[in-house]
């Protein structure tokens, strides 16, 4: 049976036949959707994208939807339209072939050949076998129907105002973050942003950095192994943090779900419609949920249970080495933050690190996350450890010739150390916690707790990030 204009329709698909021009980038702070539905008019150089008016062709005005007389189809521009759904489109000139790809399935078809190939299956591209790609002013065309269907999607004909409606597949459901938010977000999240170290190394311990459209990876803590680990670290932009985010760089970005930490940030990519996924990973058991999440969010479920397996593999081992130590004679910890006179409350990761390690924190009585203090209060605490993190400002030679902090026993004793960083900083609420765990254990009790921590780092670095950390790097993590 034939299918008429009014019946059934034909897609456009245009692809530039040299080379596939950009989409035009989002600069207005609209709100954000993740594209489902495309609206074209005969005749009209511009296509409606969830609300928002963009051209077909941003170098040619002359490229619009047509009524193809001979077939009695409509042939609609399309490229875009699988840009903004996020798949991707690749044309090969030698073979004259245009390649679709949108979430599980592929589409390749070949101008003049009226079969296709869909999902590996060569099928015909409409039921009047006349039908089939041609190239006009340098662009592909191909029906729309049949390409919409093939990438699991709808497409549909208003005759009176002479529209073609697309529905094209991002499946979308409610999720709660971890703050107790309703999140709308694809069934399966692909296009991943984060505002915070934290975030970006959630997504790496489910293994789906490579999906990873903006991400911060805190140029506080982070390690010089990032760049080695992942060379794409700086092709990938950033958007500001949880307290500030460039909301035009995200919306850019068509991300499907924006982790991030309690902030600022929140209310603004709310405003914009941005799909943000607020989590925290400071208390006990949240970094374990927040990589169960993030398994599920992205369908890296295997990955995720791996992870998790061997950071309760390691956390047990060292449970097993401090748990003998009698509770009189666990040393008192103080953990600077920033600066040697700013710390963590109880309510924080390195908290519970240094209780893990088989310390006793001298600060975890407070509140209020991180905290200014006084070096009479530092005093007072008298701790037996000082440990500087990472990105202390404040050296361990400043802090032995603190004339302030000379009376304290961990000054007196000069056991004042820095936490390690390769990745990112061994004290961050990140599966390489664990290693930051172990090393302040044998600082703690160098006679009693016995690591061998070129092994654990060889190990971690070796399973987690596939990367194998070179012998001058692993010398430097064990000063």
């Amino acid at each position: 049976m034939h299918i008429r204009v009014h019946r059934s329709i034909c897609l456009v698909l245009i692809v530039t036949a040299m080379l596939v021009v950009g989409f035009p980038s989002i600069t207005a702070r609209a709100a954000y959707q993740p594209v489902s539905s495309v609206v074209l008019t005969v005749g009209s150089p511009t296509m409606t994208v969830n609300g928002f008016s963009f051209p077909i062709d941003a170098a040619n005005s002359k490229v619009v939807p047509v009524v193809e007389a001979a077939w009695d189809r409509a042939l609609v521009p399309i490229r875009n339209v699988v840009d903004l759904t996020g798949g991707d489109v690749t044309w090969t000139p030698a073979a004259k072939t245009v390649r679709l790809s949108l979430e599980s399935h592929v589409v390749v078809l070949t101008v003049g050949n009226a079969k296709a190939v869909v999902d590996g299956r060569t099928v015909w591209i409409d039921t009047d076998h006349r039908v089939l790609p041609i190239i006009v002013l340098g662009h592909v065309m191909v029906p729309v129907r049949f390409a919409a269907e093939s990438l699991g999607g709808l497409a549909t004909w208003t005759v009176q105002s002479r529209t073609i409606t697309l529905t094209l597949p991002k499946q979308m459901e409610q999720v709660t973050d971890m703050l107790g938010h309703t999140v709308t977000v694809p069934r399966r999240v692909v296009r991943i942003a984060t505002l915070s170290a934290t975030a970006t190394q959630l997504v790496f311990a489910v293994g789906a950095q490579d999906q990873l459209v903006v991400a911060s990876f805190g140029s506080a803590v982070k390690g010089k192994a990032m760049g080695a680990i992942y060379p794409r670290m700086n092709q990938v932009p950033e958007a500001g943090n949880q307290n500030a985010a460039n909301i035009e760089t995200l919306l850019a970005a068509r991300p499907d779900i924006v982790l991030t930490e309690e902030g600022p940030a929140l209310d603004q990519m709310k405003a914009a419609g941005l799909p943000a996924y607020a989590f925290s990973a400071e208390q006990p058991g949240q970094l374990t949920d927040a990589i169960k999440r993030m398994g599920a969010l992205t369908g890296h479920t295997a990955e995720a249970t791996a992870s998790l397996d061997l950071l309760a593999t390691k956390m047990k081992e060292i449970a097993d080495e401090v748990g003998t130590i009698e509770s009189a004679k666990r040393l008192k910890v103080y953990v600077a933050g920033t600066g040697i006179f700013k710390t963590f409350a109880g309510d924080f990761f390195q908290t519970f690190m240094v209780r893990n390690a088989g310390g006793v924190s001298v600060s975890g009585q407070l509140t209020g996350g991180k905290i200014d203090v006084s070096p009479e209060q530092v005093l007072v605490w008298n701790p037996d450890v000082i440990i500087l993190t990472s990105y202390t400002r404040d050296t361990v030679s400043d802090v032995l010739t603190n004339p302030q902090l000379q009376n304290v026993a961990a000054v007196r004793d000069h056991r004042v150390y820095v936490m390690p960083k390769y990745v990112v900083s061994w004290d961050m609420p990140v599966p390489e916690s664990f290693l930051g765990t172990m090393w302040l254990a044998h600082k703690l009790y160098p006679d009693q707790v016995r690591f061998d921590m070129s092994a654990e780092i060889t190990q971690f670095y070796r399973q987690f990030y596939r990367f194998t950390v070179p012998a001058v790097d692993l010398a430097g993590l064990l000063q």
